[in-house]
């Protein structure tokens, strides 16, 4: 896109020099913009912004990527709560950037998925999380923590909003207060935040929430002093520095939309990776570039915990939905009460059997001691493929890190993605897709099983390997050992353009833990491998760059 619009200037250029008269100046320019536009496929990327704020703010970044991505051209589409979820539904946006909970629901009803956490700059630093602060006036003697809200007025900027309200309203349930119940008056306002902060200090509400860094930005913009106001609920996250009263979420994804290609996608993530924080379009959106996606799982708590959005009559059940869920409990609940009644009317009759009795009970809790440790385990698996779900690789992951770092080892990581695997569903069927993930599962569990190492689900299609004690060449080994193992399977791919099996792409990064890095540095080093491994063709392992 950048190519095209020079060329379109030494066009304008020399056809000024030789003086070609205005109209045939007006036809070569039109021309030249048809041929441009004629070359292009249009990307829409559906941001929710006001119009004038969107065009501002993330324009250039569509200006980057169409650079960035030849043969596509990418425009911004502003959208607002109302408009987002018809427009994802019928299909007329590509790609979605939007606050973490209208993207929850989004992912929900229309089956969008992230693909990259922004790097919000904020005072001259990037974070990728964010949360509230609920506040009142310095002087209010009556309100010093968030009980002391009952009875007064409260100001939010929506009641859907995200992090301008539902965050608190979080904070709220969990001390048993109803802001729509307890609260003398509850107000919302709307975008932007900033007159909820005018409002608190001049007196015309109790108490308000805004967005983290709001507080700091009119302190530093002169137009408030931060003493004026005194902060509800105070938090303390390590390495954020902003007034907080509320959780810490995840900044917000960049997603694409159900009908997106692969291969589109893997370019546009490819080029926000390489987005870097002195660039126009990070400058414009008064971000850091972007990073792999952060875990959403918080969202989710939040809506469910609140009962809306996607989770709206979350845990309701009928009595025949408790029964067919139940019953087998229900079932061995009253044969327990049956029995323990007819030990004791037996107790009371003959004073007999009081060994039998304490050895029944002792069963029953051998057994429910069983049952709960089954349930444990369950909760670490992936209900698909058995193996290691991405709440339990996360935990496994942060203690190898430890152990590592202590023992001053490397720790290997390899991303495993399934190459076209959405080809492969709209051909065979999502019955033969799951399928195809469980045996690709206990393949890569049978290749990886030394001591130690874990294999598990990350999300969809993607698998992780964490393999300690081993750096960059030997880890490659063992990923190349797990690709032709995949391969080996034989699983057949109609719709592939790679191999008529199913293939994989493998990342490989590995680190020796030390203070200036993390995990997450890790899994982005191999989710950047593993872009590479896609990029180069697929069906291939890619090795991250050496970093120690």
């Amino acid at each position: 896109m950048h190519f095209r619009s020079h060329k379109q200037g030494v066009l304008f250029r020399r056809t000024w020099c030789v003086r070609v008269p205005g109209m045939l100046l007006a036809v070569l320019l039109l021309t030249t913009v048809a041929e441009i536009l004629a070359d292009t496929k249009p990307v829409r990327i559906g941001v929710q912004a006001h119009r004038t704020e969107s065009l501002q703010l993330w324009s250039p970044t569509a200006e980057y990527l169409s650079s960035a991505v030849p043969g596509y051209r990418f425009v911004m589409v502003p959208l607002d709560n109302r408009t987002f979820g018809p427009a994802v539904e019928r299909g007329e946006v590509d790609f979605v950037l939007t606050n973490p909970g209208l993207y929850i629901e989004l992912e929900a009803r229309y089956g969008v998925t992230r693909l990259l956490t922004l790097r919000n700059l904020r005072q001259g630093k990037p974070y990728t999380v964010f949360g509230s602060v609920i506040f009142t006036r310095a002087d209010r003697t009556d309100i010093q923590t968030l009980n002391d809200l009952k009875g007064k007025s409260f100001m939010a900027v929506d009641k859907n909003a995200f992090g301008g309200f539902l965050m608190a309203w979080r904070e709220f349930k969990d001390l048993g207060i109803d802001p729509f119940r307890d609260f003398s008056k509850l107000e919302f306002v709307g975008l932007p935040q900033d007159p909820i902060v005018y409002a608190v200090r001049d007196g015309k509400t109790d108490a308000g929430m805004v967005r983290t860094d709001t507080l700091e930005r009119l302190a530093m913009d002169g137009k408030i002093r931060l003493n004026e106001f005194r902060v509800l609920n105070p938090q303390h996250a390590t390495g954020f520095p902003f007034a907080l009263s509320t959780r810490l979420y995840p900044e917000w994804p960049f997603a694409r939309a159900r009908h997106t290609s692969n291969e589109l996608a893997q370019k546009v993530a490819i080029a926000l990776l390489g987005l870097t924080p002195n660039s126009l379009a990070a400058k414009a959106s008064r971000s850091a570039g972007w990073t792999v996606p952060l875990d959403y799982t918080p969202v989710h708590d939040l809506y469910r915990e609140l009962r809306v959005g996607p989770y709206v009559g979350y845990g309701r059940m009928s009595l025949i939905d408790v029964w067919r869920h139940y019953w087998h409990w229900a079932i061995t609940v009253f044969g327990a009460f049956m029995v323990l009644g007819a030990v004791a009317a037996y107790i009371l009759r003959l004073n007999r059997g009081l060994n039998l009795s304490q050895a029944r009970l002792l069963k029953t809790s051998e057994e429910l001691e069983r049952v709960n440790r089954r349930l444990e385990q369950l909760s670490m698996l992936d209900g698909l493929t058995g193996i290691v779900n991405h709440r339990h690789f996360q935990e496994r992951l942060d203690m190898e890190w430890r152990r590592a770092r202590r023992e001053k080892k490397p720790l290997a990581l390899l991303m495993i993605d399934i190459d076209l695997f959405k080809l492969l569903n709209d051909a065979k069927g999502h019955q033969a897709g799951d399928e195809c993930l469980r045996q690709i599962a206990q393949a890569l569990a049978k290749c990886l099983r030394r001591p130690g190492d874990v294999v598990a689900r990350y999300g969809g299609e993607e698998f992780a390997a964490i393999l300690p004690g081993l750096d960059l060449e030997n880890g490659k080994v063992l990923a190349e050992r797990a690709r032709a193992a995949v391969e080996d399977l034989g699983i057949e791919h109609p719709a592939s353009s790679v191999n008529r099996f199913v293939t994989t792409s493998v990342g490989v990064a590995s680190l020796v833990p030390d203070q200036m890095n993390t995990s997450d540095s890790l899994i982005a080093a191999a989710d950047k491998a593993l872009y590479r491994a896609k990029h180069n063709g697929r069906n291939r392992v890619e090795v991250a760059e050496k970093s120690n």
